[in-house]
């Protein structure tokens, strides 16, 4: 886990990054994610993220209430993680963080 100091303006990115997951995620990592590479990392595992509770959703279409329910299981973990950025302390997420880390 890093620590490091934020601005206000970048703590409220780091929050709204994982807000709309896959969307928002997209948004950053196009826009200001060019320029800070910690940001450009939790944009990305924004996306991944993002494309999880889809795929989680569209898997288990079936059992309605089991896939909403990790679906919002892996947005409150996203909305965490995004919290936990803007007050200086990075979340790895297990394998994704490492592999991201690798393609960036």
């Amino acid at each position: 886990m890093a620590s490091r100091k934020a601005s206000h303006k970048d703590r409220f990115v780091y929050i709204l990054t994982y807000l709309f997951s896959f969307i928002s995620g997209l948004v950053v990592y196009v826009t200001l994610g060019q320029s800070d590479r910690g940001l450009k990392l939790h944009a990305a595992q924004a996306i991944v993220l993002g494309l999880a509770g889809l795929v989680i959703a569209a898997v288990l279409v079936f059992l309605p209430p089991l896939g909403s329910l990790i679906e919002l299981l892996i947005w409150v973990y996203g909305l965490y993680i995004g919290y936990s950025a803007s007050e200086g302390s990075d979340i790895r997420i297990p394998f994704v963080t490492d592999w991201l880390q690798k393609l960036l």
